[in-house]
């Protein structure tokens, strides 16, 4: 909110400049050096997805955008849980409330490509997602849970996904960016998603 209010009040223009200063501001240098901004790659999204509102959309909300999500696929698997994906189970959440579950025996087929090192999650069934939407990935094996009790997540808005398509590495993802999650996802852990269209 902080970080929004600043680009609304224009003491910042973009959201890298207030999610800067929030953190220098936030950090108390005299008791650690440890930077202490914004806790999630999921809030610094959001932030500028407001920068965009503000600068590209003037402070209006971009056109309602319907999406349903065909694939996922996730990079650098080797070592996450099981390595092939089997163990991961995919809930989505819309309006704060699971909209679609899957896991290897229900809803998805989850197939494993060792040579590339990734696994790609094809959705059976995935509902019209629209606004802010979290992807929520848990695991039947013993991988370590933070931010809420899960291995993994994100959140994204429909509004603000181009070209059917959204990257997140390692970094802009909650819970993997964390340095003491590194022993388990490695630098180049990234999660891709496919989507389709969906006719308004």
């Amino acid at each position: 909110m902080i970080c929004a209010y600043l680009l609304a009040s224009e003491i910042f223009a973009t959201a890298e400049d207030s999610l800067y200063y929030f953190g220098e501001r936030r950090t108390d240098k005299s008791t650690s050096s440890k930077f202490q901004g914004i806790e999630t790659p999921s809030q610094n999204r959001f932030v500028g997805y407001f920068a965009m509102v503000k600068n590209t959309y003037n402070l209006t909300l971009p056109p309602v955008k319907k999406l349903t999500i065909k694939n996922i696929v996730i990079y650098s698997i080797h070592g996450v849980g099981k390595g092939n994906g089997n163990d991961l189970k995919v809930q989505i959440i819309m309006q704060r409330k699971p909209v679609f579950f899957c896991s290897a025996s229900k809803n998805c087929g989850i197939v494993h490509d060792a040579e590339t090192d990734r696994v790609i999650i094809n959705l059976s069934n995935c509902p019209p997602l629209y606004d802010e939407v979290k992807v929520k990935f848990l695991s039947s094996s013993d991988l370590p849970k933070y931010y809420d009790d899960c291995p993994f997540f994100f959140w994204f808005h429909t509004s603000f996904i181009q070209n059917n398509r959204l990257y997140l590495s390692r970094s802009e993802l909650d819970n993997p960016h964390k340095p003491k999650a590194w022993k388990i996802y490695r630098p180049e852990f990234a999660v891709e998603v496919y989507f389709d269209d969906v006719k308004l």
